[in-house]
Formats: C-alpha cells, sequence, structure tokens
C-alpha cells in the first residue's frame, strides 16, 4: 500500500517541507499525518480525501456530509466510537459508512454484524469522521483548531443530530428504509467498481488577512451548498463494488478492565528508558512512572494552538479519561499559563484561578498545599507541561525536583531523537 504522504506529493497537495513539518508535529503531538497536515493549513481536505482514496483502493468523501437517521440509529455508539466508523446511508441490506481505516477487517466484520447488513465502506479524513462523531453521537474528539476548506467557504459544524424524532438531513427523506432502487439513484451508477484519482489537486488555499477563520467543528452550511466535485465521481464508484458481509459468528471484545498502575520507576531507570523511547506514548508512560515514585499524582499536559490539553496522567483519584478532556486556555490567569509564558519551573500554593480549579477537578479534586510544574520544551518552543502535587493538602519535597528538571532535559533530548528519524 502506497503511503499517504507519497501520494499527495505525487498529486501535489502539498509540498515535501510541509509532509516533514507534519511528521515533526506527529512525533511531539500525535495524530494521523493527515490531520497533522489539516492543522497545519497544508492541505485541503478535499485533496486529503482524494490522497486516502488512491491509497486503500476505495471511494472517499469529504466537506458536509449529511448523515442518514436511520443509518446512524443501526449502529451503538460505543462501537462508532471504539473504530472511528460513522453509518452514512442505509438501503435494505446495505449499508454505506464512514471511517478513517477502511482496510481494518475486525471494524467490518464487527459492524456487519452489528447492524446485520453488507457494508460498503467509504473513506474520509479523520478530522471529519471526528466532526461526523459528535454530530451523530455527541462524541467528543479533540479537533485541535482544524480548519477545512469547502470551496469559498470556511466554516464549523456544530449541529447536534439526535437519533429519535430528528428530522432527516437529506432534503426529501423517506419514511423508511431506501429501497435498492433508491439506493442505486443516490449512487448515479452501476458497474465494476473503479475509481479515477482526481483531476486536479487544489492547492492549500491562504485565507485573505480579512476572510473570517472559523474552525471545523462549528459548520452549518446552506442549504443551497453544493457537495465537492469529487463525491459524485466516489458515489458512482460504489454501487457497484461488493460489501463486506456479517459474518456468521462474531465474538464482540470483552469490555475493557482497567489496568493496575505500572510500578513506579526510578531516576536512573527512567533516564535509561528515555534513551531507547521510539514512539511519545512511551515518553509519557516513562515520565509518569518515575514521578509515582515521588508524588501522588502526576499529568502531563500538551501545548498547541494556544491551549493546554490533557494528554496522560497517573496517580491516586486520576481517571485517564478525565485528564484527556481537560483543557485549558493559554492567556487566562493559571499556573499552566505561568510557567508557559515564563518558560521557568513552578514550585508553591495554586492561586486560586479558573484555570486551576478546572485543572484541580479533573485530576479528581482535592488542593494541595503546593504543586511542582516544569516545562518541557522541543525544537525551540514549550509542547508539554508536567504537573505534580501529593494530593488534598499534602506538601511536595522540594528535594525531588532538581531529578525532574534533569528528566525534563532528557525528554526534550528524546524528541529531537524521534524527530531527527523522520527527517
Amino acid at each position: 500500500m502506497p503511503r499517504l504522504g507519497e501520494i499527495l506529493l505525487q498529486d501535489g497537495a502539498c509540498d515535501p517541507e510541509a509532509i516533514r513539518g507534519a511528521l515533526e508535529n506527529q512525533v511531539i503531538f500525535g495524530g494521523r499525518l493527515g490531520t497533522n497536515l489539516l492543522e497545519m493549513g497544508a492541505v485541503t481536505e478535499e485533496a486529503l480525501a482524494a490522497a486516502l482514496g488512491r491509497r486503500h483502493r476505495l471511494p472517499a468523501l469529504s466537506g458536509e456530509l449529511p448523515l442518514d437517521p436511520k443509518a446512524l440509529a443501526l449502529l451503538r455508539a460505543d462501537v462508532a466510537d471504539r473504530h472511528d466508523v460513522v453509518p452514512y446511508l442505509v438501503a435494505d441490506r446495505r449499508l454505506a459508512i464512514l471511517a478513517c481505516d477502511p482496510s481494518d477487517l475486525a471494524m467490518l466484520d464487527e459492524v456487519a454484524f452489528a447492524t446485520g447488513k453488507q457494508v460498503h465502506p467509504i473513506v474520509a479524513p479523520e478530522a471529519r469522521i471526528w466532526a461526523l462523531l459528535k454530530q451523530g453521537y455527541g462524541i467528543e474528539r479533540q479537533l485541535r483548531g482544524i480548519e477545512v476548506e469547502f470551496g469559498s467557504l470556511r466554516r464549523r459544524l456544530t449541529a447536534e443530530m439526535p437519533l429519535e424524532g430528528a428530522a432527516a438531513p437529506f432534503a426529501e427523506a423517506p419514511e423508511d428504509l431506501l429501497g435498492e432502487g433508491q439506493f442505486d439513484a443516490l449512487y448515479a451508477g452501476t458497474g465494476a467498481f473503479a475509481l479515477a484519482p482526481p483531476s486536479a489537486a487544489a492547492a492549500p488555499a491562504v485565507p485573505a488577512d480579512d476572510e473570517e477563520i472559523i474552525e471545523l467543528d462549528d459548520l452549518v452550511l446552506p442549504d443551497d451548498a453544493v457537495a465537492p466535485p469529487f463525491a459524485a465521481e466516489v458515489l458512482a464508484s460504489l454501487a457497484g463494488a461488493p460489501g463486506h458481509a456479517p459474518p456468521a459468528r462474531f465474538v464482540a471484545p470483552a469490555p475493557r478492565r482497567a489496568e493496575p498502575e505500572p510500578s513506579p520507576l526510578g531516576f536512573d531507570e527512567a533516564l535509561r528508558s528515555l534513551e531507547g523511547v521510539t514512539e511519545r506514548d512511551a515518553i509519557a508512560r516513562i515520565v509518569l512512572r518515575h514521578a509515582r515514585s515521588r508524588f501522588r499524582r502526576a499529568v502531563l499536559l500538551t501545548v498547541n494552538r494556544g491551549e493546554l490539553r490533557g494528554w496522560a496522567g497517573l496517580g491516586e483519584g486520576v481517571d485517564a479519561e478525565q485528564v484527556r478532556r481537560l483543557r485549558l486556555a493559554l492567556g487566562a490567569p493559571g499556573v499552566g499559563d505561568t510557567v508557559v509564558r515564563t518558560r521557568a519551573h513552578f514550585l508553591g500554593p495554586l492561586p486560586k484561578t479558573e484555570a486551576n480549579i478546572r485543572l484541580l477537578k479533573r485530576l479528581g479534586g482535592g488542593v494541595p498545599g503546593n504543586a511542582f510544574l516544569v516545562p518541557i520544551l522541543a525544537l525551540g518552543r514549550v509542547v508539554n507541561v508536567f504537573y505534580a502535587d501529593n494530593g488534598r493538602g499534602g506538601l511536595v519535597d522540594a528535594g525531588g525536583v532538581g531529578e525532574l528538571l534533569i528528566l525534563a532535559t532528557r525528554i526534550a533530548k528524546s524528541y529531537e531523537t524521534l524527530v531527527a528519524r523522520v527527517r
């Protein structure tokens, strides 16, 4: 399977420097390559979708995509959330779905079994899938300020569509499920599956100084908005494609049990472990495991797009999901903003500000006697903030601060090593 970056370069959708920049961002902030390119404004959503279609040899869609509420009702939110998949259109025995990874056989088996339908996967950019998960199911994802082009429109997707009692998003939605003939008519063609490459890749748009930039998760398109030009070709290609049939037997994955907290790491062991890291999440695990040898609770925050966002945490009362939902705007009074702005560590009581209160709530509550924060720098900027305390009323011993400051320097070197591998 060709790499996405290679296809985008062949299509002229972006330049090599943009690919390198997106790979560097991927090392530090995570996420898919295409999502990072969108975040940088280095590729249009339409060009990214076209490249994804070529990579998977499947139809691709982008832009504003009205969802059939009857299709949404066929799939539980937890399955959609687990696989990053959204039901798009249903017609009798066939179900078209939008997916980030349409080649995931486990996903196709589970969706086909859960719905009892022949599943027709359509690939879509991750950012679009996330926006549709919010629209269809109310599932939140971190879009990180991604901007997406819709011709001359730059708007955001905000409309929430309840599954029960909602008006169908199609112009004249039928009362019942679509018939096979209507399904084929919507797909506008029959015959063997064939997906032509896009005619011309759009260059990344640069907004004028006075143009309003609105983010993806606030999009409300006017009634006369047209679908992306590539969508008609994709839908026509899908009609003759074989679907993925429901398996005769499917064993649903068992609910994930809470994993026991990993054992703490000593300082020397943490330093050795950082020298051999091959991916960013390993950095978080190593740092937090060492932190637990010194503190009751610790969390790593990511600095991006004017916000502090929760990445990972460990400790008493710390819930990983609550940490991931944490968002603190930079520029507002708070200890996190102070550390990012000054690029200096902090050790002391937390002032009573809205940002600090929100941070403590996501950590399980309880005001500590003091807290320790240190900025982590990479590529000349603060990319993470490490936070630790000893719980309600607890005091951080200054004796352990020095080791964390050394560790922060080693983390920066680990980032540099990872970035060097993708250059």
